[in-house]
């Protein structure tokens, strides 16, 4: 009998219409993907689940007809008749049940983007919108709670400094999200806007998902599978770049992207406003593939490596020298999803590497930093209208600084002194659950909490957090969001030499209120009020000594808007209101925070042609950050220089920021497979002087204004696509 059944089984395996593959995508009526899905033949039950794109796939022996059905908590069952003439991959449509709830998607202060309907920024957005420069980090700057400090490409969000905001890769943590770093600020960002499918900003009331951080996250995911193979070639006035992606097999998808970045040409055509020597320059490259395995199961690897370098002449009462920066980064990245049983599964392993090279003058910096990351969460509905979520992170993380002065001794003396050599090592463990429950098909409640527990601070943080929607209307949204936040500061803050050992967890304690309405159509309008109230901080005064425990509070408005306007306008406005105090670290007293800029505000308009014109421009203006004045000085002979006096903390305002950019850009297709776009931007078409900072004489007793690096400019290129 055994014979016969192994006869039976090879003859089976032979046939060629024995086993029929069986492929399609599944959506609800909005055509949302649904996840998760069962899918199978009924007089087998051979089947699959749907993964989180509502795609499926599986190998049926069952003879035509058979009987498909579909089958999901909250929608109604589906049934369909496939014959031989079903041969193409299947479009499948579920309905909701009568009792299903419709999702409501608005959570406070979050915006999601990608090139699905009613996004909030797209990456073509992120290219064509002027003053951007094509950079990520710009682009989010002109979302609301992101106030305009500097002409840099920080995100100081909701009246934090900018390393409470943490920028995240595939779920691995980005240790170098702004490039090109000078005294004054950074002005470049990381990452090819063009590289990503999804980014998501989150400006406060994040859930318990992301630790770690005390104001703000931003989501960045790379694109991965590619329906066929395609390229990009671009070429502008200070950069070359170029990608490939290649679709090797119906499950592997692999790309390569390089990006050479040199300011000369710029500079050539458009002032050296700081005298950079040498210009800005830089690349960057990563390599990734995409692999799809069974119907639901994704692998996807990916390398970053970057390198800059910068030079700035620093005229100081001090010293007048060149600031010199070396930076480069690696970040390697595995990200896992897939759907095992009832669960959904998204993991990362990641290892990021910075590498900091400064010199000012005889001294030298060097600074390495190491981080390793394991990330798993799980996601189950447990219930019509109730998902959970649950995971954790484990991280693991070096960090070193050296310091060290050239003595010039005597002509051709390369003796190096060292200062000082510290090396941290830390490891923070966190888990979080949060519970996604929609009791009603207007309302939406998500509770959660997470704990943290660092080998730094050596103390355990616990973290509740909730937030709400109430959908009052038809597309009118009431928004709230209340959370407790913990972040652990600079390992190096907390060596002896340098620091202090005994630093507790940072901690901010975050509310919002808002409303929002419109969801994907074509006008949006959100309004959001909130207050953070810090304590425990750890900052630095002017000596680069670690002062704590500090204290503080930001409240705010955050309005925005983005809609269609008469004659084919697109707009997006933001205006964004901020009160923001913290403890100086010189006086121990409360001051106004050195980000507090009381109002920051940006008003995009852009008009696309059928001819594939596209015009833009982007006024964005912001009041002055605050600074404390030097008021007198006295001349200490021993070491040869006058000494600063300083008046009240922050007591004073720079003019503020005033700037007007101007694009335009020609869409040309090239054949059926081929499309070219030309780009000119004008930046600071009034060359506005948008003061930054302070050039002091020797004694203190004149200054004259350090402008912002961005005069009037203009930067053009071209890129060519092949699809």
């Amino acid at each position: 009998m055994r014979r016969y059944r192994t006869l039976l089984l090879v003859l089976l395996a032979g046939a060629p219409l024995a086993a029929q593959p069986v492929r399609g995508v599944i959506r609800s009526v909005d055509g949302t993907p649904v996840a998760g899905a069962n899918v199978f033949v009924l007089e087998t039950l051979e089947g699959s689940l749907a993964d989180t794109t509502g795609r499926f796939a599986f190998v049926t022996t069952a003879p035509r007809p058979f009987t498909l059905l579909v089958k999901r908590l909250g929608f109604v069952e589906l049934r369909r008749i496939l014959t031989s003439a079903d041969t193409a991959v299947l479009s499948l449509t579920l309905e909701r049940a009568t009792a299903a709830l419709a999702p409501i998607t608005v959570r406070a202060g979050a915006y999601t983007a990608g090139e699905e309907r009613g996004a909030t920024l797209t990456p073509l957005e992120v290219v064509t919108t002027p003053g951007t420069a094509a950079d990520i980090n710009r682009a989010i700057q002109l979302l609301p709670g992101v106030q305009a400090v500097d002409d840099g490409t920080a995100l100081f969000v909701r009246g934090g400094d900018y390393t409470e905001t943490k920028v995240f890769m595939n779920e691995a943590q980005l240790l170098n999200p702004q490039q090109l770093l000078t005294p004054t600020g950074t002005f470049v960002g990381t990452v090819d806007p063009f590289q990503l499918e999804g980014i998501y900003f989150s400006s406060g009331g994040f859930g318990a998902r992301y630790g770690n951080a005390l104001s703000g996250v931003v989501g960045l995911r790379t694109r991965g599978e590619a329906p066929r193979h395609a390229g990009t070639l671009g070429v502008g006035l200070a950069a070359t770049s170029a990608d490939l992606a290649l679709r090797v097999h119906p499950r592997l998808t692999l790309r390569a992207a390089g990006n050479r970045t040199n300011l000369s040409p710029f500079f050539r055509v458009n002032q050296n406003q700081r005298g950079f020597a040498p210009p800005p320059s830089g690349h960057d490259g990563s390599v990734s593939a995409t692999l799809r395995y069974g119907s639901t199961g994704e692998v996807k690897a990916l390398v970053l490596d970057q390198s800059n370098l910068v030079g700035v002449p620093i005229d100081d009462p001090a010293f007048s020298g060149t600031f010199n920066s070396r930076v480069g980064s690696r970040l390697t990245v595995v990200t896992w999803k897939d759907v095992l049983g009832s669960w959904g599964v998204l993991g990362s392993a990641s290892e990021g590497t910075l590498d900091r090279r400064e010199d000012f003058g005889a001294f030298r910096l060097n600074a390495d930093q190491r981080q390793r990351q394991a990330f798993l969460q799980l996601t189950r509905e447990v219930a019509r209208g109730a998902t959970v979520r649950l995971g954790g992170e484990l991280e693991g993380q070096r960090s070193a600084i050296r310091g060290s002065l050239a003595a010039a001794n005597a002509p051709g003396d390369t003796t190096v002194r060292s200062l000082y050599a510290f090396v941290q090592p830390a490891t923070r463990i966190g888990g979080f659950v949060e519970l996604e429950w929609q009791p009603h098909d207007r309302l939406k409640v998500v509770p959660g909490v997470r704990s943290d527990r660092s080998t730094l601070t050596e103390r355990r943080t616990v973290d509740p957090r909730l937030s709400f929607a109430w959908e009052v209307v038809g597309g009118v949204t009431a928004t709230a969001a209340w959370g407790i936040y913990h972040q652990v500061a600079d390992p190096l803050f907390y060596d002896d030499a340098f620091g202090r050992d005994a630093l507790a967890p940072m901690r901010a304690m975050q509310s919002i209120v808002g409303v929002q309405a419109g969801h994907d159509g074509p006008v949006m309008l959100r309004l959001e009020l909130y207050e953070k109230r810090y304590r425990d901080l750890a900052v630095l005064d002017r000596a680069y000594r670690v002062f704590a425990p500090a204290q503080g509070t930001s409240r705010g408005v955050d309005l925005f808007f983005k809609g269609r306007l008469p004659g084919g306008l697109t707009s997006r406005t933001t205006l964004s209101l901020l009160r923001a105090e913290r403890t100086d670290p010189e006086t121990g007293t409360i001051a106004a925070a050195a980000f507090d800029v009381r109002r920051s505000s940006a008003l995009i308009v852009e008009k696309a042609f059928a001819n594939g014109f596209r015009l833009g421009a982007n006024w964005r203006s912001a009041s002055g950050r605050p600074f404390t004045e030097v008021v007198a000085a006295t001349f200490d002979a021993t070491r040869d220089l006058f000494v600063p006096e300083y008046g009240p903390p922050n007591a004073e305002r720079f003019s503020g920021i005033r700037r007007l950019d101007l694009s335009a850009s020609r869409y040309r297709p090239l054949g059926a497979h081929a499309q070219s776009v030309l780009y000119v931007t004008v930046s600071n078409v009034l060359n506005a002087t948008n003061v930054q900072g302070w050039r002091y004489s020797r004694d203190y007793r004149s200054r004259t204004p350090l402008p912002s690096i961005f005069n009037r400019s203009l930067y053009f290129g071209a890129s060519l696509t092949w699809q």
